[in-house]
C-alpha cells in the first residue's frame, strides 16, 4: 500500500507540467549565464514591456493546466509555448513553462535548454527549482541539488523548492527529509503534495 502511494506521490510531484500560476519577471542579460554569487541578489520585477501576444498565448497555454499542476496536453500546451517564444524571445516564462511541457513529453534535454534559457533572462528561484525538477527527471540528482540550493539562496520562501526536492528525497529513500520539505511548502502555501503524503501516511 505504501508502495503506490509512493508511486502515487512521486507521480504528482515529477508531474511534468508543474504548477507555475504566476509570471516570471524578466531580468538582466540573455548572453549573460548567472553565476553562484550572481543568484544570491534579490529579484526583481520586469525591466521592458512583455508583448501583449505572448501574454495572450501563454494564457492560452495556462488553460491545460489544472488546480493541481497537472498538464491534460502538454503536446498543445508546447505548440502555443512555442508561439509565445517567437512573439516574445526576452520573456522567461514562456520558455520556463515550455521545459515543463517537454519533459512530460520526453524531451528531457530541449527541457533543461529551456529552463536554462529562463534562469539566464531570470534567475529566480522558481527558474532554478525547475531546472532542478528537470535534472531529477534526467536523473542527474548532483545537477538538482545544486540548482535546488540556488533558489534557496535567491528565494526560500518559494514552495517550489521544497516541493520539487522531495521528490529527489523520496527517490533516494530519505523519506524524513521528503516530509519536511513537503510540510514546509504547505507552510508556505502549496499544500496538495503534502496532504496527499499524510493522506496516504507517507508522511505525519
Amino acid at each position: 500500500m505504501k508502495k503506490n502511494a509512493l508511486c502515487l506521490l512521486l507521480s504528482l510531484l515529477l508531474a511534468g507540467c508543474g504548477h507555475i500560476p504566476f509570471h516570471l519577471p524578466f531580468m538582466g542579460d540573455d548572453e549573460k549565464t548567472p553565476e553562484p554569487a550572481e543568484v544570491q541578489q534579490p529579484e526583481r520585477k520586469p525591466t521592458y514591456g512583455v508583448s501583449p501576444q505572448a501574454q495572450a498565448y501563454l494564457s492560452e497555454a495556462m488553460e491545460y493546466w489544472t488546480d493541481s499542476g497537472e498538464c491534460t496536453d502538454p503536446e498543445k500546451a508546447a505548440a502555443l509555448l512555442d508561439k509565445a517564444v517567437a512573439a516574445d524571445p526576452l520573456d522567461p516564462a514562456p520558455y520556463l513553462m515550455r521545459s515543463l511541457a517537454l519533459s512530460d513529453l520526453g524531451y528531457l534535454n530541449e527541457a533543461f535548454d529551456d529552463a536554462t534559457k529562463a534562469i539566464r533572462l531570470s534567475p529566480t528561484a522558481a527558474a532554478y527549482a525547475t531546472r532542478g525538477l528537470i535534472c531529477l527527471k534526467q536523473r542527474h540528482p548532483e545537477g538538482a541539488r545544486r540548482d535546488f540550493a540556488y533558489a534557496e539562496k535567491i528565494n526560500p520562501k518559494e514552495p517550489l523548492i521544497y516541493v520539487y526536492r522531495s521528490a529527489g528525497a523520496f527517490l533516494d529513500g530519505r523519506n524524513g527529509d521528503a516530509c519536511d520539505d513537503l510540510k514546509r511548502a504547505c507552510e508556505l502555501g502549496h499544500c496538495r503534495p503534502w496532504n496527499t503524503a499524510t493522506e496516504n501516511k507517507l508522511c505525519r
